[in-house]
């Protein structure tokens, strides 16, 4: 069994497909949309990007504290 990797990560496409429901739902026109989920993305990237080097620097940590 082969698996083959996506272009986008299953979070990514799972966030943009509630999003879009979303606006759908409330009947917000695709300008109004497109500009909020350009925010919502780059917010949620930043996010990522912020705890991703949180994560970095404490498994550094931990592994400095092991060695000493």
């Amino acid at each position: 069994m082969t698996y083959e990797k996506s272009a986008k990560a299953k979070w990514y496409v799972d966030l943009c497909n509630r999003f879009e429901a979303l606006m759908h739902n409330l009947g917000l026109p695709e300008e109004v949309g497109v500009e909020i989920k350009t925010f919502l993305l780059a917010v949620a990237k930043e996010q990522y990007m912020a705890g991703n080097r949180s994560g970095i620097r404490w498994a550094r940590e931990q592994a400095q504290g092991a060695t000493v």
